[in-house]
This record gives C-alpha cells, sequence and structure tokens, in this order.
C-alpha cells in the first residue's frame, strides 16, 4: 500500500493544534456578541468555567483524530494523539493553577 503524502506527525500535531484554537474562537464568538477574545477570556477566568471552554474546544480533534485512523493516516493520527495531550496538560494547569 502506497504511504500517502502528509501522513507524518507533522501533519498531526499541525491540524491537532490549530483545530482547537479554531474552535476556541468560534465558541468566543458564539458566547460573545460584543467584546474581543481577551474579554472573553477574562471574563470566562473570572467566572471560573476557561477549562471548560477550553475542553469543549478540543473536542473536534477526536473527530480528526478518527478520521486520520479510518483513512489508514496513521503517524498523523499519532500527532493529533500528542498534540491533544499536550492541550490536556495545558488545561489542567489552566484549571488548578490560576
Amino acid at each position: 500500500m502506497k504511504k500517502a503524502k502528509y501522513d507524518v506527525q507533522l501533519t498531526g500535531w499541525i491540524t491537532g493544534l490549530v483545530l482547537p484554537l479554531l474552535s476556541f474562537f468560534i465558541i468566543s464568538k458564539l458566547m460573545l456578541t460584543e467584546g474581543t477574545l481577551i474579554e472573553f477570556i477574562a471574563k470566562a477566568d473570572k467566572a471560573n468555567v476557561l477549562s471548560k471552554f477550553m475542553s469543549l474546544a478540543m473536542l473536534p480533534n477526536l473527530l480528526l483524530f478518527f478520521i486520520f485512523l479510518w483513512t489508514r493516516w496513521d503517524r498523523a493520527s499519532r500527532g493529533v494523539l500528542a498534540a491533544t495531550i499536550v492541550l490536556a496538560v495545558v488545561i489542567v494547569i489552566v484549571k488548578f493553577a490560576v
């Protein structure tokens, strides 16, 4: 079987980090009709729900991980998994350290 050109861990890392950032931005625009992203983060932190929004933004990584698995891009799926683990550690730090 021929290896896909983009079936590398870097592809998974990049998509696994960018997709949650885009998702968080979309969540912030849906939740806050006026104001900036920084204001949304400050309000969410003050309400103690920032880590919940960050966790919600990581859900698209689950779909991306399974898409990579179904298309047999095993190396890219490993990159998504690694990026998700790193982001999960960041969420735990935000939840308990701040």
